[in-house]
């Protein structure tokens, strides 16, 4: 049996910088996910949505520091990872993400199955494991139009946290997300990708959570901490974050959740 003096508690670090990229400091790694560097007024036509930043670059690549690994929803979509962004990719030692990603990203990308798991070493010998997560970039039915997602769970040995950090990347409510709340609850962190994403006004479907949706969810993953992402920064996200702001804060998450402004961090012991 460990004594409480065995236990080490880690201090973690979250600093968002644009869209769903934000830098997660565990220990001695530093990761980073969905990378988006380019300038406001960037236009992309990635097939299903025409695509127009809004935000300017939160950071720079040198600005960034050393990155140990990538956390990669999907590469399909330019909101999640653009031009100056695929540039970073090839300085990256790992990038974690689909399989199908990985394919078209090359030798340092690892592609991971839902619940595939794979262990990021740092140069102290600090270790966490990281297990793909079910997502669905859409409703039912769309998923040859939107193409695979992953979102991803961060663990450690001896974590003194109820739960492990958990990243939703760009998914709607679906089996999968009930999977994850029964198998994974509680969670100490969750960072989800809001937005409320759709192709058009009259399209009738939407490619990400709502605030409401969020907020369920958040409750079913029964999660200590709540840090939005993906609620800012592009034209095609069809629920402004004044009005997702607003939700969480009249719900039971308003003290939970944090909203973070580019370059600013929460810091947590877990």
């Amino acid at each position: 049996m460990k004594r409480y003096w065995d236990i080490k508690v880690m201090h973690v670090k979250i600093t968002y910088l644009d869209t769903a990229m934000a830098i997660i400091e565990i220990g001695s790694l530093r990761l980073l996910t969905d990378p988006v560097l380019d300038d406001a007024g960037t236009k992309y036509d990635d097939g299903v949505i025409a695509l127009e930043k809004t935000t300017p670059s939160a950071m720079s690549v040198d600005e960034l520091g050393r990155i140990d690994a990538v956390l990669l929803s999907h590469d399909q979509h330019s909101d999640n990872l653009d031009t100056r962004g695929r540039e970073l990719l090839t300085r990256i030692p790992l990038i974690l993400t689909t399989p199908e990603a990985a394919r078209r990203l090359g030798a340092n990308a690892t592609g991971l199955e839902p619940w595939q798991q794979s262990t990021i070493t740092g140069a102290d010998g600090f270790a966490i494991t990281v297990t793909a997560a079910p997502a669905q970039h859409g409703p039912d039915g769309t998923q040859d139009l939107t193409g695979p997602v992953t979102g991803f769970l961060i663990d450690w040995d001896e974590r003194t946290a109820q739960g492990p950090i958990y990243i939703s990347g760009d998914t709607v409510p679906f089996d999968g997300t009930i999977e994850i709340a029964e198998r994974a609850a509680p969670v100490s962190l969750a960072l989800l990708h809001i937005g409320h994403v759709s192709p058009g006004p009259d399209a009738g479907i939407h490619l990400s959570l709502s605030a409401v949706e969020a907020i369920k969810y958040a409750n079913d993953l029964r999660a200590d901490v709540v840090v939005p992402l993906h609620f800012e920064g592009w034209k095609h996200f069809s629920e402004e974050s004044g009005a997702a702001f607003e939700t969480f804060q009249n719900s039971d998450f308003s003290t939970k959740t944090h909203w973070l402004k580019q370059r600013e961090s929460l810091e947590l012991d877990l």
